[in-house]
This record gives C-alpha cells, structure tokens and sequence, in this order.
C-alpha cells in the first residue's frame, strides 16, 4: 500500500493521533505464528526501548503475549535499544544490531530521541528499504513513546513532530503503527494517570508507566495479526528523491606530517608521533602499526563498572582491559565497545575519546624506542547529556615491562560549568615496549573529550 506524500501525513501538517494503524499488518509474522514456525523478532530504538526488557517493559510483555497465544511457536526476541540514541545512528546500525539476527519482524521507537527539530525521514526510510532488500518477506511496526513536551500535541489531537516523520514514512509504505503514546498520553491529560507516576523524569517510563504503553501492544497485536495471506513487501519509489542505502566504503588516508614538535623548554624532538584521527587515517583495526611495522598505538576498551572515581586509580588494573580491544564499526567510522557506541571518534580535525554507558575507552602508545619523551595532550571542552553539574577526568598511565599497575604520570579533571579541555604537557622515560594509557573516566551516564590530541615527541635516545 502506497500512498503519495502528502495530505495529512505530509512534513509539516501533523497527522491525526489514534491507538494504532493497521495498514498492511503483519502478514508473514502472522503465517508463522499460526504455523508454529520459529519468528526472529527485534525491537530497534532509544533508552526506553532498552529498558523495555525490564519485568513490565513492553519488550517483555511482546515477548509473553506471543508466547501465550502461539505456545507452538518459537519466538525469540532480541532487544536493540541503546540509550541517547536516534533514527540517523539506528540506521548507521542497522545491518550490524537489526539484520545480522535475520529477523521476521522489526519494530521501531525513535519518536522521543528524534526531537522534532529536524527531517528524519531518509533514516527511517532508509531502514525500510534495508529491511526489503535484504528480506521482503520480514515485517516492520513503528511506534511512537512519550515525551512530556508531546502533550501539547496530544491534547490538540495531533502526533508529535517527530513522530509525524514517521508516520509519513508508514503510510507511504504500509506499515503498521502503534500509538503507544497517544494511549499513556490519554490517561495522563484525563487525570487517570499522574505524569509523576508514569515517569520520573521527562520521558522515561517507571515501572508503573511501561503499561500503559502495554495496553496499546495489547489491543493492537490481534489485529495487526489478522492480515493474510503472507506476501513479500514490494519496493517501488521512495518518498527521498535519490535514495541511497549505503555510503562509499571508508579508505583511511596516510598520516599527515605533523612538523616540527617543540617543548615549552624550547626543546625539539627528534621524531613526532601523533594521535591518528579515526575515519581519516586510522580504520579497521584496533592498533596503528609505526615505521618498524609494528603496533604504536593501539585501542582497548574496559567495563564501566571500573570507572565514577574520577581519581588516578581508573585504569591502573591493566588486566581490565589489556586484552579488550575496540571494534571497528563501518557505519558510523568509529571504533566502539561491546555496547556498539563509539569509544574513539572523528572529531573536528582531530578525535573524540570517550565513554559510553557501559564502556571505557582507553589508547595506548607503544614506545617504538628507548628514550625520553614529551606528552602533549590537548582537548576542547568535554560533552555529555544533561550532566552540567558532573565532572570528567583523564588520567595519563605509564606501564613498565616488567608489568605490575600503571604509575600515574599526570591527571586533569574538569568540571562540566567550568570546562576548558584538557592541557597536559609532561616529559617521561619509556622503554621500548613499555606503555603509555590514556584513559578518561565521568560520573554521568556518558562523556566525551571532543576534539582529542594527542602528540608524542621523542626528545633523547638512551
């Protein structure tokens, strides 16, 4: 079912909000259902989405209704989400987190992370034809959550910006829709429901809050579920002129020279070694090979959990981290942790290093020869999400080769009102071999140093 852009669904005139739109339904979903066959289903979205696992989050309560209606079936759910995420990353992600499980059914949250503020539709429709290509028989859901600023909308009758994107995006492709907020948004402007008790902030929901999103899961799955028979999903015109699923691959390009390195002492080094920039000069693997072809600088991540010290301790343990390397991730030119959010980031001329929710990003130089060295790290201000109260640090370690913890050689913390960046400008001894870690640590969810330098000069041989 296609429909022109335009009328209601149309950028710029909000569309209609209601509890859900069949359109063309779940068809295939449904014919596997029925037939006990095994169904692959993921959830795609934000911080609610991933914590729709919890015991009444709505990935849960998907998974135990179909369990209950269709005992015969295999169904399996995996859950996708990644806080502070929107529709631009989920479909710079797509083929790594959504199709790489080769799943029957998709269903998509961005309606709060997408603010309204811009035109989201060439990502979500991007992940559309993603899905298609690859499998034109998996069926796809958007739905639409909450966020307190939405009510406005809701008690006008209309969806909010960002979800109107998306909507446009469904109508024009058939695709089903959930008015999972419209319905938590109804008991909240009828006074059945306080927004304190359904969310303790501005958008994520409690314990109490997830149901009645729930309740809109409920109504609409038989429904969605009634459409037969099972049929591919035919691609035809797309609503961006020019669509285009996938960017040129990234070629790094060589090293530039870095000239001359001259210490505050006055002092020139004999070799320059400088950070790489992600995307530009360094791709794929997680060290960067010197003149000797071997590893100068190489990239580990270690577990949050070790970090919210913000002290000179954070990454001394070697062992956390020495053998976690970072993963290249094609689709966004980073490299990440296991949460898949990027560590270590082109930024500006330079990098961004950093930390997601789970994850510490860590960078290493090999000393490539004995000899004394200069350290000049550099930075602009530190960013993060509504954090302006907390603070960020970086700690620069040094490891001998006869192993044992990292001796700290400098330390900076910055506070989020207060930040200027980093300026950390030391001499030290390295063995060849022997390390230096740069590693940073905030006691928010996330952080970031935008536009990291790193420079090292070799000053001495011994």
């Amino acid at each position: 079912m296609n429909l022109t852009p335009g009328d209601s669904t149309q950028v710029g005139t909000l569309a209609p909000a209601v509890p859900f739109t069949t359109r063309d339904g779940l068809p295939n979903v449904a014919a596997k259902l029925k037939a006990g066959g095994a169904v692959s289903i993921v959830f795609l979205g934000g911080s609610i989405t991933e914590a729709g696992s919890s015991p009444r989050g709505y990935v849960t309560y998907v998974d135990t209704w179909l369990k209950a209606h269709y005992p015969a079936a295999k169904v399996s759910i995996f859950n996708a989400g990644i806080g502070g995420t929107g529709s631009e990353y989920g479909d710079k992600r797509y083929d790594r987190d959504v199709l790489s499980r080769n799943p029957d059914l998709v269903l998509i949250e961005f309606c709060v992370n997408d603010d309204g503020s811009g035109d989201t539709t060439e990502f979500m429709e991007r992940m559309v034809h993603k899905t298609w290509v690859k499998n034109p028989n998996a069926d796809l859901a958007f739905f639409y959550t909450l966020d307190k600023q939405h009510l406005e909308y809701y008690k006008n009758g209309t969806l909010p910006p960002s979800a109107n994107v998306h909507e446009r995006v469904a109508a024009f492709y058939g695709i089903p829709t959930l008015g999972t907020g419209f319905n938590a948004a109804s008991n909240i402007l009828s006074g059945k429901v306080r927004w304190e008790v359904f969310s303790r902030d501005n958008c994520h929901p409690s314990q109490e809050g997830y149901p009645l999103f729930n309740a809109t899961f409920e109504k609409a799955l038989p429904e969605l579920l009634k459409a037969s028979p099972p049929r591919a999903h035919v691609l035809g015109k797309s609503i961006t002129p020019g669509l285009t699923l996938y960017p040129p691959p990234i070629v790094a390009r060589p090293l530039e020279a870095y000239g001359e390195f001259v210490t505050r002492k006055g002092e020139k080094a004999l070799k320059v070694y400088p950070l790489p920039i992600p995307r530009r000069n360094w791709i794929k693997n997680p060290y960067f090979e010197g003149d000797n072809g071997k590893p100068l600088w190489r990239l580990s991540w270690m577990p949050r959990k070790y970090g919210y010290k913000l002290d000179s301790s954070v990454g001394a343990d070697k062992t956390l981290w020495e053998t976690n390397a970072m993963a290249w991730f094609e689709g966004d030119g980073c490299f990440t942790g296991p949460e898949g959010l990027g560590l270590f980031k082109p930024n500006q001329d330079n990098a961004s290093l950093g930390i997601s929710g789970l994850d510490i990003g860590v960078v290493r130089f090999i000393a490539p020869e004995t000899g004394r060295y200069a350290v000049s790290v550099k930075s602009g201000q530190w960013g993060c999400w509504m954090c302006n109260d907390k603070s960020m640090s970086l700690t620069v370690l040094k490891f001998a080769l006869k192993g044992g913890p990292g001796e700290p050689l400098a330390f900076q913390k910055d506070v989020k009102q207060e930040s200027k960046g980093l300026v950390i400008d030391i001499e030290t001894t390295l063995a060849a071999g022997e390390e230096l870690a740069f590693v940073p640590d905030v006691d928010a969810w996330s952080g970031e140093w935008n536009n990291f330098r790193i420079v090292m000069g070799l000053l001495t041989r011994n």
